[in-house]
């Protein structure tokens, strides 16, 4: 039976074995002198968040606080706690059939409905399962699929709202980094995981868990341009990463929103934002295959002409952008077959006239990644034989989607 008495004689046991005063041990734990006092006499107990800082503190486990006479003595054992959040619906292992799933933002918000219980899919075994309309949907929502090697530099709040979520970024720059390690411990104490984005080329972490106090995030990895990482989802199997809070991060916490917005209006948003995207035609950033719109069909056709003029030995400008092309015009596609659905007063028969013109456009693509497979294979003779070509579909293409652009501008006239 549980004795708040021997506990609290516990605590006092500790604290003077540890030389420290009561206005230390309250100084530490951010409460007061008389709060020390009513655990030590064992007339009030800590919480739960305290009881864990103190288990660091004393270097034991929370068991040999709680339970004094049945706890084994850890005074010479780095005691390892460890806390570990669990999906609110069973979750089958899932691993998306389709390549690509190169968008690893768009895969972790899959994962992040997954965890929530939010998808209504299930198995035999009553286990909910993805499919790739979630991940298709937030590729548009988060504006991704719109633009060639180019993400927006905020996170979409849409993205969250459907999911009756919201988000705060936390730079680690405004922490020390006890004060960041314990905010990601916090969080996922109750009940939220956090989101590591790493500036640098690495995972994006989406942690459910915790050992060694926070220093090892336990959870999912998702990797830009990484297909087989991103379309594989199992809280069965987390990777753990240690010493995460030394590396140029935010940290990205979760909370319940005031508003849940409707999928109808989220696929509105991004609709109106990936038609002005798409229609562009200036470049915004130094490298010419980062941007997105119509100017992307011109500097790419201009980098294939100079790669022609220079009598350059390989088609360079091809790779990785062809494979990039190709799933934002598939995704892209994909989501206007979704506003289908999911807008109401979309008009159906401008939308359907918009997705064919994608067909054509998504076969040249698919063309010319299948060029880009191959680049290293092809004679010199052959080399600008296959530019002019690539050219020439990137010029009809060009054609296409502005015709596809004006139908979906007609059919979203009345939304």
């Amino acid at each position: 039976m549980f004795d708040t008495v021997k506990m609290g004689e516990q605590i006092a046991y500790l604290r003077t074995k540890s030389n420290c005063t009561q206005e230390k041990l309250a100084e530490e734990f951010n409460v007061t002198p008389q709060a020390v006092s009513k655990w030590e006499n064992g007339k009030a107990i800590p919480d739960v968040l305290t009881l864990c800082k103190m288990s660091q503190f004393f270097n034991c486990s929370v068991d040999r606080i709680l339970l004094p006479e049945t706890s084994v003595l850890l005074d010479n054992v780095s005691f390892n706690y460890e806390f570990l959040l669990k999906p609110r619906s069973p979750v089958a292992d899932y691993s998306g059939p389709e390549w690509p799933k190169s968008i690893s933002f768009a895969s972790l918000l899959t994962a992040l409905k997954l965890f929530f219980g939010l998808e209504q899919r299930r198995d035999a075994q009553k286990h909910q399962i993805n499919d790739d309309k979630e991940y298709i949907l937030q590729s548009a929502i988060t504006n991704v699929c719109f633009g060639y090697s180019y993400s927006p530099d905020e996170c979409v709040h849409d993205s969250f709202l459907i999911y009756d979520l919201d988000y705060e970024i936390h730079s680690k720059a405004d922490y020390s980094e006890d004060e960041f390690i314990t905010l990601a411990r916090w969080q996922i104490e109750h009940g939220y995981p956090v989101i590591i984005i790493p500036k640098e080329y690495t995972d994006t972490i989406f942690a459910v868990g915790f050992s060694d106090y926070g220093h090892t995030l336990k959870g999912l990895g998702f990797l830009e341009g990484d297909d087989l990482k991103n379309a594989n989802i199992n809280f069965d199997r987390l990777n753990q990463y240690t010493g995460w809070y030394k590396i140029d991060c935010d940290m990205m916490t979760l909370r319940p929103s005031n508003e849940k917005m409707p999928l109808a209006k989220a696929c509105t948003n991004a609709l109106n934002r990936g038609v002005a995207l798409l229609l562009n035609d200036s470049h915004c950033k130094e490298d010419k295959m980062q941007g997105h719109g119509m100017v992307m069909y011109r500097n790419w056709s201009d980098l294939l002409r100079e790669e022609n003029k220079s009598d350059a030995d390989q088609i360079d400008c091809v790779f990785p952008h062809a494979f990039i092309h190709y799933e934002n015009k598939l995704r892209t596609k994909q989501f206007f077959e979704l506003c289908v659905d999911m807008i109401p007063d979309i008009d159906k028969e401008f939308m359907a006239m918009a997705i064919r013109q994608y067909d054509e456009i998504i076969s040249f693509a698919e063309e010319i990644a299948t060029i880009a497979h191959q680049r290293e294979s092809f004679t010199k003779d052959c080399l600008k034989e296959k530019r002019n070509h690539i050219i020439e579909m990137l010029r009809r293409s060009k054609e296409l989607e502005e015709l596809a652009l004006s139908y979906i501008q007609k059919a979203s006239e009345n939304i």
